[in-house]
């Protein structure tokens, strides 16, 4: 490590480090407190007298039995949900804080008129909030979790393994979100079109795109297999499909890959988007025209399949016509066709629509 370069980042972004670290401790501290007041709250009113009375006031096939009880008052793993969701977009600010922000501000410029390659540049960018997403946050929750064990009987929550599976899984998705925010701020130059670019991809992958590829793979499968949805194999269900599955009782060791994965294929498109790029680009759409063919083919494909497979409804006990794959091909057709004029557009005619 090169203390120049920590120094430097450390100067940089001190305070967003800092805020983000208070700020998920005190969210961590409110969930905690929550959950065990929550159980608290229920045990009591579960055994008290005026719950006994209503209960046994009801008709007996209305009554809660013990075991019922027991089961209201028992947590799962998605009860301890925390504030990850809330990580993931403060992380994604961060990748274009620490990229597009800073280019368009033309810190880039000090940075690389210091005697540095731009691969110590690149790495040293990764180090402070790779170690809050891999260090401090899996330490805070994991605290959380201790004072949660501590203080609710071991007999109404989860196996304690389970929490190790959801702390890498949150470790995993907040990764994902920044190093997916450092792709897009090391291919974009633009601030505004880097943002809605990096929430756009983040937002359809985790909530459109699963469902949208889950029901494409069975609608053409079970078409082709003459069946109905709800009797292939699967059962309607694929990978992310009922997302965040992670945060389930069962364990799916394809997701955690398909993550991972994902996570060193946007560190390899940020180093090369990193390596690539001019400072005469800064403020440009796209900081390298190289990369204009594949984002435009990706970014179709990708679209096709978020729109057509997302508001294409299939009745799962019923046999697919013949008609209704031809509309979802046609469909699929004019999103593509959209797709490419509008990415076409955006890559090979963005200073024209700009001084437009």
């Amino acid at each position: 490590m090169i203390k120049g370069l920590l120094w430097k980042e450390w100067r940089q972004n001190a305070w967003i480090l800092i805020l983000i670290l208070v700020a998920c401790i005190g969210s961590e501290m409110i969930t905690a407190t929550d959950a065990v007041d929550g159980f608290n709250d229920n045990y009591n009113y579960y055994h008290s007298e005026e719950f006994q009375k209503e209960n046994n006031s009801m008709p007996k096939d209305e009554r809660m039995t013990g075991s019922e009880i027991e089961d209201s008052l028992t947590l799962i793993p998605y009860d301890f949900e925390g504030s990850w969701p809330l990580l993931i977009f403060v992380f994604l600010f961060l990748g274009l804080k620490l990229t597009v922000f800073e280019k368009n501000k033309q810190l880039e410029y000090f940075t690389y008129g210091l005697p540095y390659s731009k691969k110590q540049i690149f790495w040293h960018k990764m180090i402070f909030p790779a170690l809050l997403i891999i260090v401090v946050i899996p330490i805070i929750i994991l605290l959380r979790d201790i004072y949660i064990y501590q203080q609710i009987p071991g007999k109404y929550l989860p196996d304690f393994s389970m929490m190790w599976l959801f702390i890498g899984a949150v470790v995993l998705l907040v990764l994902f979100s920044y190093t997916l925010s450092m792709a897009v701020g090391n291919l974009v130059g633009d601030i505004i079109i880097a943002g809605v670019i990096a929430l756009g991809s983040l937002t359809s992958f985790l909530y459109m795109l699963p469902s949208a590829l889950t029901n494409l793979i069975d609608a053409f499968e079970a078409f082709f297999s003459g069946k109905t949805i709800n009797q292939l194999p699967n059962n309607g269900e694929f990978w992310f499909s009922q997302f965040p599955a992670f945060f389930g009782e069962s364990f799916n060791l394809g997701e955690y890959i398909v993550l991972a994965i994902l996570i060193i294929a946007m560190v390899i498109i940020s180093w090369f988007g990193f390596k690539t790029a001019s400072l005469e680009n800064n403020g440009r759409f796209l900081m390298n025209n190289k990369f204009r063919m594949p984002i435009l083919i990706v970014g179709t494909i990708y679209l096709t399949i978020c729109l057509s497979g997302r508001f294409q409804y299939f009745d799962y006990e019923k046999m697919i016509t013949s008609g209704e794959i031809i509309t979802l091909l046609v469909k699929m057709i004019l999103i593509a066709l959209v797709s490419i004029i509008a990415f076409w557009l955006l890559m090979y005619k963005w200073k024209t629509l700009r001084k437009s």
